[in-house]
């Protein structure tokens, strides 16, 4: 079902209980939607895809109709029969790896269970059923239900659940059963917990059924985290093979390609399990989980037998595997040696030259991985880097990348939590133990807030000087006249963080001589998309201290280039701002078309930096600057502001930042 994008059932009419099958093409298969007019062969292949999707979902629904969909639109509409159906019906059952309807994707706790004991027994992690199931302690309840992870899938292009339920060996209902889920849709970055699926009335896992063989000159199509190489070892024959069966002119492949397998190679049923060797080279994307899970040990086990006091690892260390220890079948692929596949889910501040630099590769590359028509990133897109080969910076040759040899430097620093950020996914990003950030934190939960400072211990791939924040503290001495509004205004921090780094309350007493503590906080300058754009800033993290209250900055309007200038004279949850001059007001009036709530994407320039940012232009509430032709004040919001009114964020307002910033 690799042409299928999403597929659905709608009923004929109000009055019928029979229904359409409604399937979505992927949007990159405009030929193949071509061909349905004319092609016999391509009406047939969504009809076999239609008849399997009837079968594995819907056996007892009454279905007359497929209507195949792109881009919003019926490229065909294919009647089903009597006789369509049961000739469908005579085919061969498509074998699969998926389990039957009748299991669960509960574990019933039982007494005496521990989440020890549990992730022992399910070849998992504490933590890993932690994040499966939200718990915020370890206590476990009789008949408490819990969904045991199989893996953690952040999805990619292509990644519909169909696919993803045949990757894991799962079902697609036991994926939206173990995700909440009411219907098949799934969007790029989001993170799907794939569950161990329980035997109907048992707490123990489903038994699975064994993929048949793979016939010769079959053909395959690629999916996120594929690279030549993984492909040409999966099905038993060589890059080059594969390359000549395909007239390919490089080893870069896209997602959604289909790709004809060399009919010389097989794809048989794993080989048994043969007897794990003594040592293990750790390799870039190793976690002590799954080194264990490979190995067929327990992480307890592993971390035994090297005296490990934490999970971190590190890329080239050296691990003793204990005696007992089986080499079991990969259940997702593996980078060939010295190549390295991965994934990165674009954050604020990310460019796309950033990101090649970070993986040892080129912006060419990764737009060819990523089919990137221009440099324009959106945060929460997931972007394949396959450093496997890429082009080389001065010309258009590809050579091959060499091999992650060197150890990488682990140090101790401070992270400031950004929006979109969870305690795993800071784990994961730093290669550290999700245990080791909460005891060094002492967090007694694992919600987190944006802007809040941790400690990350012993970890990888820290912020460099020039893409950090921070954090320094200098003293102020209280002078008579001296009062906590005034000096967070002169200090350019929110009085309430001026209040809470001194343990005082609105209602506490300065006295003269008393030494103040202040936040000094140092916003490093942010990659922007192009001399155009503006930094994306953080509002509760960067954008407050950079456009404190008192700043005045020039406002240059994205679309037309006009040019007016305001000061912040106040605000908490976004930048209150008025203009200097009755001039000024008049040009932001020629913009708006008048006193407007209309949102617009601007830059603002603040000492000499350019920052990404959305404004409206209707006065209201409270002013400090009079004689500027207006009444009341205008706001500006940046990444991740909020209202006043209701403390939640706007989205006409993110958009029109993130437009401002290039990213949308």
């Amino acid at each position: 079902m690799e042409q299928i994008q999403r597929f659905e059932l709608r009923r004929t009419n109000q009055d019928s209980d029979t229904y359409m099958l409604v399937l979505n093409l992927d949007n990159h298969l405009t030929e193949f939607s071509s061909e349905l007019g004319t092609e016999p062969e391509a009406k047939q292949r969504i009809l076999a895809t239609a008849m399997q999707v009837l079968r594995e979902r819907y056996p007892n629904v009454k279905v007359n109709m497929v209507k195949v969909m792109l881009g919003g639109m019926v490229v065909a509409s294919i009647p089903l029969t009597a006789k369509t159906s049961s000739a469908q019906a005579a085919e061969p059952t498509i074998a699969t790896t998926q389990v039957t309807q009748s299991s669960t994707v509960y574990y019933n706790v039982t007494s005496g269970d521990t989440l020890w004991a549990l992730s022992k027994r399910f070849n998992t992690s504490v933590d890993a059923v932690r994040q499966a199931n939200s718990l915020t302690s370890d206590v476990l309840k009789l008949n408490q239900r819990l969904i045991i992870p199989k893996a953690f899938h952040r999805v990619a292009t292509g990644d519909y659940l169909t696919v993803l339920a045949k990757k894991y060996g799962v079902t697609v209902d036991a994926i939206k059963e173990a995700n909440h889920m009411t219907n098949d849709a799934t969007r790029l970055g989001q993170t799907l917990v794939i569950p161990v699926v329980m035997g109907s009335g048992t707490s123990e896992p489903a038994p699975t059924i064994t993929p048949t063989t793979q016939t010769q000159g079959s053909t395959y199509t690629v999916v996120s985290g594929d690279s030549l190489s993984v492909i040409a070892k999966r099905f038993g024959v060589t890059t080059e093979a594969l390359r000549s069966a395909n007239g390919l002119t490089s080893d870069v492949i896209r997602v959604g390609q289909v790709l004809t397998i060399p009919s010389s190679s097989t794809e048989t049923t794993p080989t048994p399990t043969t007897q794990a060797p003594s040592s293990y080279t750790v390799v870039a994307g190793d976690s002590l989980w799954g080194i264990a899970q490979k190995f067929g040990i327990t992480v307890n086990a592993l971390k035994s037998a090297n005296s490990l006091t934490s999970d971190s690892l590190q890329i080239g260390q050296t691990l003793a595997i204990p005696k007992g220890g089986e080499v079991l079948p990969s259940t997702s692929p593996e980078p060939a040696p010295g190549e390295i596949a991965t994934t990165h889910t674009v954050i604020a501040g990310d460019t796309l030259w950033g990101i090649a630099s970070r993986y040892g590769t080129t912006v060419n590359a990764l737009k060819q991985a990523n089919q990137l028509q221009s440099d324009v990133l959106r945060i929460g897109q997931t972007l394949t880097i396959q450093s496997g080969s890429v082009e080389t910076p001065t010309g258009n040759t590809e050579t091959q990348t060499p091999a992650l040899t060197a150890e990488e430097e682990r140090t101790t620093f401070i992270y400031s939590v950004r929006s979109g950020d969870s305690l795993s996914v800071i784990a994961n990003r730093f290669e550290v133990g999700a245990d080791a950030i909460r005891t060094a934190n002492q967090l007694r939960t694992d919600t987190l807030q944006v802007g809040q400072l941790l400690t990350i211990p012993n970890g990888l791939n820290a912020p460099t000087e020039t893409n950090a924040n921070t954090i320094t503290y200098t003293t102020h001495s209280v002078a008579s006249g001296d009062n906590i509004w005034d000096l967070s205004v002169r200090y350019g921090i929110p009085q309430s963080e001026l209040l809470r780094v001194n343990n005082l309350t609105t209602s506490s007493m300065l006295s003269i001589g008393q030494k103040l503590t202040i936040p000094v906080h140092n916003i490093a300058v942010k990659d922007v998309v192009s001399e155009r754009h503006g930094e994306y800033l953080d509002w509760w993290t960067e954008a407050q201290y950079v456009f404190s209250i008192g700043k005045s900055a020039k406002v240059t309007d994205f679309a037309t280039g006009k040019s007016f200038y305001i000061k912040r004279t106040i605000g908490a949850n976004h930048a209150d701002t008025e203009t200097l001059t009755t001039n000024e007001t008049n040009i932001a009036k020629s913009i708006w078309g008048g006193f407007s709530w209309k949102t617009r994407a601007v830059i603002l320039e603040i000492d000499g930096r350019k920052v990404a940012a959305s404004m409206t232009f209707m006065p209201h509430d409270r002013e400090y600057i009079s004689g500027n032709g207006m009444t009341g004040h205008v706001d500006v919001y940046f990444g991740n502001s909020t209202r006043h009114v209701d403390g939640k964020a706007d989205p006409n307002h993110q958009a029109q930042v993130e437009i401002a910033a290039g990213i949308r």
